[in-house]
Formats: C-alpha cells, sequence, structure tokens
C-alpha cells in the first residue's frame, strides 16, 4: 500500500509485472496521468492496467470532476487517463454491477464498473 497522491512512482523495476490494479481509489488520485504512466512502467509488454470503480466514495476526498460527473462520465474519465498518458492501446469498460435472480437489481445496488488498458 502507498499513498500515490504523495509519490506517484512504483518502487519497482520495469517490464516487472503481467497486471497493475487499482481498486476502487482512482477518483482520489491528484496526478492520475504519472501513476498511469507509472503503472505502465512497470508493465511487461501487452500487460494490463485493470481498474473498478463505484459511486460509492469519501466525498472529502474525491477530486472535484468525480463529484460533479456521472458513473458514465467516470468511466470517460478514466478512459481520458488511459489516452492521454500515452502508454495504452484503447481502454475498455465493463458493468459488473450486481443483479439479484431473474436480472432484477437490489433496492440500493451498488455500482461497480472496471476499466482496463492494455500497454503499447
Amino acid at each position: 500500500v502507498a499513498d500515490l497522491n504523495k509519490d506517484p512512482r512504483l518502487p519497482y523495476a520495469d517490464n516487472a509485472f503481467d497486471v497493475v490494479t487499482c481498486v476502487v481509489s482512482i477518483d482520489y488520485l491528484n496526478t492520475p496521468l504519472e501513476v498511469f504512466r507509472e503503472a505502465a512502467r512497470v508493465l511487461r509488454p501487452g500487460g494490463r492496467f485493470i481498474l473498478s470503480h463505484s459511486n460509492r466514495r469519501f466525498p472529502s476526498k474525491a477530486i472535484a470532476i468525480w463529484l460533479q460527473t456521472s458513473d458514465l462520465e467516470h468511466a470517460f474519465i478514466i478512459g481520458s487517463y488511459f489516452h492521454y498518458s500515452g502508454a495504452f492501446k484503447p481502454a475498455f469498460a465493463k458493468d459488473i454491477s450486481p443483479a439479484l435472480e431473474g436480472g432484477f437489481f437490489a433496492s440500493d445496488p451498488i455500482p461497480m464498473f472496471i476499466i482496463a488498458g492494455e500497454v503499447k
């Protein structure tokens, strides 16, 4: 565990991993492009950076744009991080929100999304 807002550098060698994950914390990053570039640096060619996000968050910690946008727009924001980092092929997104039997959603579902990109 590291505070990437204090230091976005990852303490690993280049090409060290096949997969890097970021679980429900992308909305708290102050320098996301640096973090995405670091993820790309430590990934082997063809490696994946996989992020999950939800609409559950600590508003006092989330970046301003996150608080002003929808779940769909969050996916676009993350996709832009992949794009503008210059290190990834086009990202893809998937809604993995839970559903009850028969396809009906819970009365208070927690939406969950995965956005992933493959390093160039």
